[in-house]
Order: structure tokens, then C-alpha cells, then sequence
């Protein structure tokens, strides 16, 4: 894997940490539904399937 692909992997993951964070901020200062629930969506995406699909896409690329 190479240095930048890890730093995207990396940022990626800590963007979605921050979503979660902001998500479960904003449950507890009782934000609209829709808006927590789009802050969880967009943790879920930058955690799982962002990170999942560069690894699949590096993994292919290096055989």
C-alpha cells in the first residue's frame, strides 16, 4: 500500500469518527431526526464503504 493511499484510508476514517461524534451530539442535544440520522449515514459511508471499496481497489491493483 502505498503513503498516500494510506493517508486517504486514514482520513477517511477519521472524518467518519468526527461524523459519529457529530452524530451522537447531535441525538443528545435533540437535533431533527433527519439531521442525526444523515450525520450516522455519512459516518457509516466514510467507515465502511469508502475505506472497504480503497482497499478492494489497492488489493486488485497489486495482485
Amino acid at each position: 500500500m502505498s503513503t498516500s493511499a494510506m493517508i486517504w484510508m486514514f482520513l477517511c476514517i477519521l472524518i467518519g469518527f468526527i461524523c459519529m461524534v457529530t452524530a451522537a451530539g447531535g441525538y443528545r442535544a435533540g437535533w431533527r431526526q433527519p439531521v442525526w440520522i444523515g450525520w450516522t449515514v455519512a459516518a457509516f459511508l466514510f467507515l465502511t464503504v469508502i475505506p472497504v471499496s480503497q482497499a478492494l481497489t489497492i488489493g486488485l491493483q497489486h495482485g
